[in-house]
């Protein structure tokens, strides 16, 4: 791995690909002295190829990287979210454009939470952990609930929160959970 900084960002429906940003982005961090990896020069900044060909060769810079530099729109764009959770998954420092938002995007929080997080680790599979919460209120009310109705209640309790904190980010990432638990407990066969 080399001490270099690679630039992720939107590019797809934006004017010129966005290269006009990548490429300024790219000069002035070079002139700080950075060795900078920009995918708007692969391909000799060819705008016509398969988005495939591009993300391949995208992947293969950031494994070149120790750094990557977050453009603003980066949460819009498929392949910038891609390459954020590869950072993320490589360890690499995610760094970001002064009029970048650093907010990972609620659905991306709600999942690394719930598939492969603590609460997982905590509690077990959400078929495991909501039969024992559907058994528990099967008792306290008198009729069956089960694992899937307590999915649904909870998304329901998010959702009444958000009405009276609109906005309230831990109530969007729980949710969100919610909805990937009530999936996973389908798949698991409930």
């Amino acid at each position: 791995m080399t001490d270099a900084v690679y630039l992720s960002g939107p590019m797809r429906g934006l004017p010129n690909f966005n290269y006009d940003l990548f490429n300024k982005t790219s000069s002035e961090l070079r002139q700080c002295g950075f060795v900078v990896l920009n995918p708007a020069e692969n391909f000799d900044g060819d705008q016509g190829r398969e988005i495939a060909e591009y993300m391949r060769a995208d992947i293969k810079m950031i494994l070149k990287a120790s750094m990557v530099f977050m453009l603003p729109g980066w949460q819009d764009s498929a392949g910038a979210r891609l390459e954020y959770q590869i950072a993320q998954a490589l360890g690499l420092e995610i760094i970001y454009h002064a009029g970048a938002d650093q907010t990972e995007p609620a659905e991306m929080t709600a999942a690394r939470i719930v598939r492969n997080g603590e609460r997982q680790a905590a509690y077990g599979h959400p078929s495991d952990d909501f039969r024992r919460t559907a058994k528990e209120w099967s008792a306290t009310f008198g009729k069956d609930v089960s694992p899937l109705d307590v999915a649904i209640a909870m998304v329901q309790l998010k959702l009444s929160r958000l009405i009276g904190t609109p906005g309230h980010r831990d109530s969007i990432i729980d949710g969100i959970g919610y909805l990937i638990c009530y999936e996973r407990i389908i798949q698991y066969g409930e």
